[in-house]
């Protein structure tokens, strides 16, 4: 008879690798999983109902019906759950962060002036959930620092509402991303609210990396428009505002526009840019030549720019802007992305020019464009 397998120890480098181990970057690695946001209730022995945020939550199995989340074992209320038969995960609504950050905080009634009702049991059931599952507890297995607990589902009540997310640290909202919808015939328009969505946390990014204002345009009812924006650490002496209309060729997020749009659009407010600049000095768009062949050379390089600009209403200290253009499955500008300098250190030799033009690109391949 053969003697039994024995497991060989694991080689000493892999020890060392796995203690390693920093429990910050861990803990920063695991946020960069975003996750819904639930507050798990019971009743404690009393009879009183009590409450706690959870992220920890998952499904396990649909035949039979099966969740899982978890506590950590030095959690205050460690026991009470430990010997609870019944809970329920109340999944969150996108507004509810006010509910979540009640049950995250200590306190002794969180529930006082909370809408709620009882469930089976009972148990507590918070209004205004994304959904919500009434389980009774089928087993509890410890893990390591925690305690996980599986729950049968026996009810469960969904309301169609967004939930809300959690990740790197903070609160998020959830869009449906559809790129078949980009690329269905008569959906394309150039301020499509999927475009905006996935655009947000893309500047978020761009923002975070380059530490410029950057801000966000669209064709709007009266031309291009900048309907958000997130400045840098030192902040610009612009009067910006959401809802801003920008002139097509005094702007870098106008010439994106002017270059990329149908000219049926942009033609009459070109024409109109025109005759004001013949009217005035020293101005380089006062002939439809010289417009033409600027916006050439924009769509060459796929970058708008305007050079130690200063806006009527806007600004009194020269700034250099950068605008790349976004596109989606039908080759159709939807979104101009802009970032803004003081001229005296910002031109198109800094990194951060390059850094807005591949967002743009990566923008537009996400929502489908393959050019």
């Amino acid at each position: 008879m053969n003697a039994p397998a024995t497991l060989a120890p694991p080689p000493a480098a892999a020890v060392a690798a796995e203690a390693a181990i920093d429990p910050l970057e861990l803990r920063r690695c695991l946020g960069s999983f975003v996750t819904g946001v639930t507050v798990v209730t019971a009743l404690d022995d009393e009879g009183a109902p009590l409450g706690m945020t959870v992220n920890s939550f998952n499904s396990v199995s649909l035949d039979p019906p099966l969740i899982v989340w978890s506590l950590r074992n030095s959690a205050g209320s460690y026991g009470v759950y430990s010997r609870a038969r019944r809970f329920v995960v109340n999944i969150l609504a996108e507004d509810q962060i006010e509910v979540s950050n009640r049950f995250a905080r200590s306190g002794s009634d969180r529930f006082a002036g909370l809408a709620w009702s009882r469930g089976i049991g009972g148990l507590p059931l918070i209004d205004g959930c994304a959904a919500t599952f009434e389980c009774s507890t089928e087993a509890t297995h410890p893990g390591g620092d925690h305690l996980l607990f599986l729950g049968r589902v026996e009810r469960i009540v969904g309301s169609g509402r967004k939930p809300l997310a959690f990740g790197a640290g903070k609160y998020m909202v959830v869009h449906p991303y559809d790129n078949a919808k980009n690329a269905s015939p008569g959906t394309s328009n150039v301020a499509s609210l999927n475009a905006v969505h996935l655009a947000r946390p893309c500047l978020e990014d761009l923002n975070r990396e380059t530490d410029k204002t950057v801000g966000l345009g669209v064709w709007g009812n009266c031309g291009p428009t900048l309907i958000w924006w997130i400045e840098g650490s030192q902040p610009l002496d612009l009067r910006l505002r959401c809802g801003m209309v920008l002139p097509l060729l005094g702007s870098a997020t106008g010439k994106v526009f002017a270059a990329y749009s149908p000219p049926e659009i942009t033609a009459p407010y070109l024409e109109a840019e025109i005759a004001a600049a013949a009217r005035g000095e020293g101005s380089d768009f006062a002939s439809r030549a010289a417009v033409d062949a600027h916006l050439a050379a924009v769509r060459e390089r796929r970058l708008g720019a305007i050079s130690d600009a200063v806006l009527t209403d806007i600004n009194e200290r020269g700034v250099s802007a950068f605008s790349a253009p976004v596109f989606d499955a039908s080759g159709a500008i939807v979104l101009a992305l802009t970032m803004m300098g003081d001229a005296r250190s910002f031109d198109a030799a800094d990194p951060a020019v390059e850094r807005l033009a591949d967002a743009a690109r990566r923008l537009s391949a996400r929502l489908g464009f393959q050019r």
